[in-house]
């Protein structure tokens, strides 16, 4: 067979499957493929062909026209899963254009097998002539309570704990940390529905209600109490610089970086100025957001430096993610920070420190 005819025969994938039909493996080999293909070849017939419960799937599947080595890859990802969800994906992958297929199967993957939550434990990982691991798995709340008696010093994190394994320093410690209680939680935990609450702090860790009663307000550190309509009581204007108090507050508003699907503790990040301080924004609560420096860094809210990747805005008392095509952000007129000059010259503050 020419090479051309070869190449345009794999392109049809399906085709050189069915006629596997009447085949074995053995023949195959002796036609000339290798055994681990010949092998791959006749699994894709059992999947595509063969007897299953799937049938009204399997009929959907075959109408792809991916090539032979673009159907092994599906297998390569349906192969993760059972049998239901395989032909599911399978389905799903068979009608998906060839580039594509990597990250939707990916992402079914991820959310059809989320990673199992580790058990508790302390384990030793010992490796020949290497250093060994030592780790703690424990819930978040007690974790951060074990790193607080770490940072108790300037030490970095292993030379205190060989001081606190050694008996030294640490003993009693409270876990700092900002605990948000919402009011509307806060009466439930008073009538003993603390188990089924869930409160968050800002170093990343949670507790439930119940656990937080048990710790006493004295043992987990600084509270904030958050309207569940107006977001935090306490509402500060200061100047560039965010003060604690509001680092605190905005903190209870956004436990993590605010920008979706971003982890990162709010007691990590970095505080942003939604109205870019030069272009008139205050440094208020209504125009402050912790966002991790990642996002802090490519939030899309200078109109001279566009990122593309959206910004942060507050609508109607809440922070929401604003895609790129919803334009920029409109500067605020303040006779205390005037809006830039729109010119192709450098803005009047161009001295001041770079925007949140």
């Amino acid at each position: 067979m020419q090479l051309g005819g070869y190449i345009q025969a794999l392109a049809h994938g399906l085709d050189i499957v069915e006629q596997c039909a009447d085949v074995t493996r053995a023949q195959l080999v002796q036609m000339g493929a290798q055994p681990d293909f010949a092998a791959k070849l006749m699994g894709l017939y059992e999947v595509y062909f063969g007897d299953t419960m799937f049938r009204s799937r399997q009929r959907k599947a075959r109408r792809t026209r991916h090539d032979v080595f673009t159907l092994l890859d599906i297998e390569r990802y349906c192969s993760k899963l059972k049998a239901r969800k395989a032909w599911e994906l399978r389905q799903l992958l068979a009608a998906t254009p060839r580039e594509k297929i990597p990250v939707v199967a990916k992402a079914k993957l991820k959310e059809w097998r989320p990673p199992r939550d580790p058990a508790p434990g302390v384990r030793v990982t010992r490796r020949e002539g290497r250093n060994h691991t030592l780790s703690i798995t424990d819930s978040s709340f007690n974790i951060s309570k074990l790193l607080a008696v770490l940072k108790t010093t300037d030490a970095d994190l292993l030379t205190a704990a060989h001081t606190v394994f050694r008996g030294g320093g640490g003993a009693g410690q409270k876990l700092q940390s900002n605990v948000i209680v919402r009011l509307d939680e806060l009466d439930r935990i008073v009538d003993g529905d603390g188990e089924e609450i869930e409160l968050q702090l800002t170093n990343g860790a949670t507790m439930t209600g119940a656990e937080f009663v048990r710790e006493k307000l004295a043992d987990v550190g600084l509270i904030t109490l958050v309207h569940p309509f107006l977001g935090p009581v306490n509402l500060y204007m200061a100047s560039r610089f965010a003060n604690s108090k509001q680092r605190l507050a905005l903190s209870a508003e956004h436990p993590t970086c605010a920008w979706p699907g971003c982890n990162a503790p709010a007691d990590d990040s970095q505080i942003h100025h939604l109205t870019r301080f030069q272009d008139g924004g205050l440094t208020n609560m209504a125009n402050l957001v912790p966002l991790c420096a990642y996002h802090n860094a490519v939030n899309d809210d200078n109109p001279e430096k566009p990122t593309g990747r959206g910004r942060m805005d507050r609508i109607e008392g809440r922070v929401h993610y604003l895609p790129p095509w919803a334009g920029p952000p409109i500067p605020i007129e303040s006779p205390a920070h005037p809006p830039p000059a729109r010119t192709g010259a450098p803005p009047p503050d161009a001295g001041e420190p770079p925007p949140g």
